[in-house]
């Protein structure tokens, strides 16, 4: 029989980037924490210990800055792990399992199940299926016995992680203080241990300093560093390319898919990034309204969610900022964002500009935008540029080549048509003056 028991618990620098970069200085402090000064609580034997996001030392992995992610370790004793919860109310939430080494970095996603595809328990509804089914509930099991189906994952790896993401979360005029969550407590956590299961008590703190240490070594092994630089671009012209494969490391989204730019090794002085392209259908559910409806002035829900972000490329990959399609203005469905090293959004640009902050100037950037379960039909989706092979090896710690991201950026333009972002290094004289127009003019190939 199985009992429940509930457990208590400037140039020179850059050619070699950036050891450890923001990394260097967490470690520095983590280290300095003896394990007695750190508390009783252990990311092992307590629910949810690891958030990332945004703020503090959770800025790690390049997290989107309107999702929060949380992270569970699964032991090679835990049979199952089985989450209870309540769909939240967000545009989108998610369960990703990763195998991994036997150091315990990620090295795969073993399986994974999104919003829509979680079946309700009985007598329940899912809101991301039918209307009128809030305050639904879900079981959702992480397995090494049971074969994967319904909503049932399964895992290989002697350990392994779990990460659930919530994107997007509704607005909650109560200030309930579960905003980020999605207005429902996290998912309640159970792990079954030779036969008997165990509810885990929900950590009483997250991100603390002992916990992610240990965390940040499983995934950045001591002497690593990213290998290689982005040079300088041959030309004003900037290139999205796909990278074929997310790098684990990076804990990849089956659900999402990206393309890539590297604006090169330094800050060109004088001058900014211009950004320019079409933006797809979205649904704006943050006042409540389903994913199935679009967006004011769109016609389709051409994708779930789609973003572009800056992140530091220097380990452990911090975000610096980022644009949503809920947040980004667009004259006549078309988004311009510009990148300068202001330190605060610059009076110079015009109202209908978006506007992203290049950030230290130590660092080396990437900039992405991502594209979430595009609909089947839709043709100009990054997902499509990369059925169509428009992509890039991307194997961290190594960084690709400028060639190869050009490359494979030129094929994305192709496919995406007006939906591929055209960006550009420019003077500032030359978009005062004319506006992005002047910036993108000759300079599309």
């Amino acid at each position: 029989m199985i009992t429940t028991r509930t457990h208590h618990p400037k140039s020179e620098r850059m050619k070699v980037l950036n050891r450890f970069g923001i990394l260097a200085t967490f470690m520095a402090l983590m280290f300095l924490i003896s394990p007695g000064v750190a508390g009783a609580q252990n990311y092992r034997n307590c629910a949810w210990p690891v958030e990332i996001s945004p703020e503090g030392i959770g800025n790690w992995l390049g997290p989107e800055s309107l999702a929060r992610y949380w992270l569970m370790p699964i032991e090679k004793q835990d049979e199952t792990m089985t989450f209870k919860g309540t769909y939240p109310h967000a545009r989108y939430f998610s369960f990703v399992a990763y195998n991994t080494n036997a150091d315990g970095g990620p090295t795969e996603v073993a399986g994974d199940i999104y919003d829509a595809a979680i079946a309700p328990d009985p007598g329940s509804k899912n809101p991301f299926v039918y209307p009128g089914g809030s305050d639904g509930t879900y079981t959702v099991v992480i397995s090494r016995t049971g074969e994967a189906s319904g909503n049932t994952i399964k895992i290989d790896s002697d350990f392994g992680w779990v990460l659930l993401r919530v994107y997007v979360p509704t607005a909650d005029p109560s200030l309930g203080g579960e905003s980020f969550t999605g207005s429902v407590p996290l998912p309640t956590i159970f792990l079954t241990r030779d036969g008997v299961t165990e509810e885990l008590q929900q950590c009483p703190s997250v991100n603390k300093l002992e916990d992610i240490r240990e965390v940040y070594l499983k995934f950045f092994p001591p002497g690593q560093d990213l290998i290689g630089d982005e040079g300088t671009p041959s030309s004003d012209r900037l290139w999205f390319g796909a990278p074929r494969v997310t790098p684990p490391v990076l804990l990849p989204n089956p659900h999402n898919k990206y393309i890539a730019m590297f604006p090169g090794n330094e800050y060109q002085p004088g001058r900014i990034i211009v950004i320019h392209g079409k933006a797809p259908g979205f649904p704006d559910t943050y006042d409540g309204t389903p994913i199935w409806e679009p967006a004011r002035t769109f016609r389709n829900v051409d994708v779930r969610f789609w973003s572009v972000c800056s992140t530091d490329l220097a380990l452990p990959l911090g975000t610096v900022g980022c644009k949503s399609d809920m947040t980004t203005k667009l004259e006549g469905g078309y988004y311009t964002i510009v990148i300068s090293d202001d330190p605060l959004r610059p009076d110079w640009l015009r109202p209908n500009i978006e506007w992203l902050p290049w950030g230290d100037k130590g660092y080396m950037k990437l900039v992405f935008f991502r594209n979430m379960l595009p609909r089947p039909d839709f043709p100009f989706a990054i997902q499509k540029a990369l059925e169509a092979r428009c992509n890039f090896e991307f194997n961290l710690p190594v960084l690709p080549s400028r060639e190869e991201v050009d490359s494979a950026g030129q094929c994305a333009q192709d496919v995406m048509g007006e939906y591929y972002p055209v960006a550009v290094w420019c003077d500032k004289a030359t978009f005062l003056a004319g506006g992005w127009q002047a910036c993108v003019k000759e300079k599309r190939h």
